[in-house]
């Protein structure tokens, strides 16, 4: 429909620009009848559409094809990162987008869909206010210290899924020994 659209668009354009180029040709070339210059007008405006219209071809070509490649990727890393879960022993976790960033929201749910699909324990999405921000795209908050943590474990998983994270161990925390915490969004 935009291709359509777009086409007239750039039809209606250009008969205006022909007309206006018609008008100031007509007195600088007397010998010229108004039938010459309507064909002219004609063949140079279909020209132009063709090679618009060729350019859009390729152009919406293009897009599906990185579209087609960009699905395909995003399900093979949802199913090594759904493969990689199922080995590990079930966890709490919570997860959080930043409140205001929509893109984070919605890759935190797809994180929780996965995260449930493996049966772990995800009380849904909270958006939330991180006051200075993460300064990262996915940090993986957890109690810790072990470098066999579920948290460290999980940031592996998600590299190697090349989704950057980072882990941060919390000394104060309510969080619990086998709960994570998973911040997903960057804004401040």
């Amino acid at each position: 429909m935009k291709f359509w659209a777009g086409l007239l668009i750039s039809l209606f354009g250009g008969l205006i620009g022909i007309g206006l180029f018609r008008e100031s040709l007509k007195p600088l070339v007397p010998n010229l009848d108004d039938i010459h210059l309507d064909i002219a007008s004609i063949i140079i405006l279909l020209i132009g559409l063709i090679m618009t219209a060729f350019d859009h071809a390729d152009q919406s070509k293009s897009m599906k094809q990185l579209e087609d490649e960009q699905k395909g990727r995003i399900i093979k890393q949802k199913l090594n990162f759904l493969k990689a879960l199922n080995n590990l022993p079930k966890t709490k976790v919570i997860l959080y987008g930043i409140q205001g960033d929509r893109e984070a929201v919605k890759f935190a749910n797809t994180i929780k869909n996965i995260l449930v699909d493996v049966n772990w324990d995800v009380d849904g999405v909270w958006e939330d206010i991180i006051v200075g921000g993460i300064g990262f795209g996915v940090t993986i908050r957890e109690t810790s210290t072990d470098t066999n943590s579920i948290g460290k474990i999980m940031n592996k998983i998600m590299n190697e899924n090349h989704i950057a994270t980072r882990v941060v161990v919390l000394t104060n925390s309510d969080l619990e020994q086998n709960q994570i915490e998973i911040i997903v969004g960057s804004r401040p």
